[in-house]
């Protein structure tokens, strides 16, 4: 009899501890905690959810790129630098690792090693959005050589020209892709006015007046486009 009741008592105990959550469930839970503090602006809260969501599911992608992204909203770079180390180890062939990498080298002012990633990120994913605008924003404006350095990087260009024909070649892509990305529109403008092609801009100003009225979220590039177009025109 008291066998059974031993046997009972293990089998409820098994019972019990089956029904819990698995670490992928937990992984879950904190990858979607992490997200919602996130667009609440909570950053440190963010990525010690994303830390835990990492930890749990060692072949996830996503918490370990929210968690870079976290960690540059931070400005504690060499963290979120390891993070996307981390996401590119899970999956090399995926693009989102390498973009949101070099949008951090930028940030820090490694501009001709972000243009390198992003290059990198187009070769996997040649209609990624994302990539294409930022590679064209990124190359509008020339960089001098580094002090001391008598040759010149792989991007570093003084010839204006070369940094704007890159950035309308890159924008020209992602407009044909989505002539109605807002963004590319807006960064194709600017290459324009900075280049001294005013005229080529109006367009360009035009569609991000267009996409942008009465959307809040684009307010200030279509208070931009307002104003260029009035100044343009004088």
């Amino acid at each position: 009899m008291t066998m059974i009741k031993v046997a009972l008592l293990l089998a409820i105990g098994f019972g019990v501890m089956s029904c819990g959550p698995d670490d992928q469930e937990l992984a879950v839970r904190h990858l979607n905690k992490g997200k919602a503090l996130i667009a609440e602006g909570r950053y440190e809260k963010a990525a010690k959810e994303l830390e835990q969501a990492a930890e749990l599911d060692i072949d996830a992608l996503e918490p370990r790129l929210l968690l870079g992204n976290a960690y540059r909203a931070l400005k504690q770079y060499d963290k979120a630098f390891a993070a996307y180390r981390d996401a590119k180890k899970v999956n090399r062939y995926v693009a989102a690792p390498h973009i949101e990498n070099a949008l951090t080298r930028a940030e820090v002012g490694q501009i001709d090693s972000a243009i390198e990633e992003l290059n990198h990120a187009i070769e996997l994913d040649p209609t990624n959005l994302r990539a294409l605008v930022n590679l064209g924003r990124l190359s509008r404006s020339p960089r001098p050589a580094p002090k001391g350095d008598k040759k010149l990087g792989r991007f570093v260009n003084p010839d204006p020209e070369a940094g704007f024909e890159r950035a309308e070649l890159n924008l020209q892509v992602a407009l044909e892709i989505d002539p109605d990305h807002i963004l590319a529109n807006y960064e194709l403008a600017k290459t324009y006015d900075e280049w001294g092609k005013p005229d080529q801009a109006i367009p360009f100003w035009k569609k991000v007046q267009e996409l942008g009225r009465g959307k809040p979220e684009h307010a200030v590039i279509t208070a931009e486009a307002s104003k260029a177009l009035e100044r343009i025109k004088r």
